[in-house]
């Protein structure tokens, strides 16, 4: 709301935290991502990403290398889940051979 005034002392404040429904909270005037992925399961989409490659044509090996680039960056949770989301519907495409990236995926998303 314009017109809040908010006063806090003291070490750790980060001043006033919003939320805009978008996946992100802003703390302090900073953006502060959730919860980390966890590695091991990145991990392991990568190992079957790699194994899924051959079985690509060259336009989804390239759309699948510049989702992995960015997955590597540290995308926002919204933005990573997008990400996941364009990868599986590459794998799907492709059949059985893709199931263990979709696995991968479900995992990481939350929904295996």
């Amino acid at each position: 709301m314009s017109g809040d005034h908010i006063q806090q002392y003291g070490a750790g404040s980060i001043g006033k935290a919003e939320h805009t429904g978008s996946g992100d909270i802003v703390a302090g005037g900073k953006n502060v991502r959730g919860p980390e992925p966890d590695t091991r399961a990145i991990d392991e989409l990568l190992r079957e990403i790699q194994k899924l490659r051959p079985h690509l044509d060259e336009s989804d090996r390239a759309e699948v290398d510049a989702s992995v680039e960015e997955l590597n960056e540290g995308p926002s949770e919204e933005r990573f889940n997008k990400l996941l989301r364009g990868i599986a519907g590459i794998a799907t495409v492709i059949g059985e051979t893709g199931a263990p990236v979709i696995l991968a995926i479900r995992a990481l998303l939350g929904t295996s």
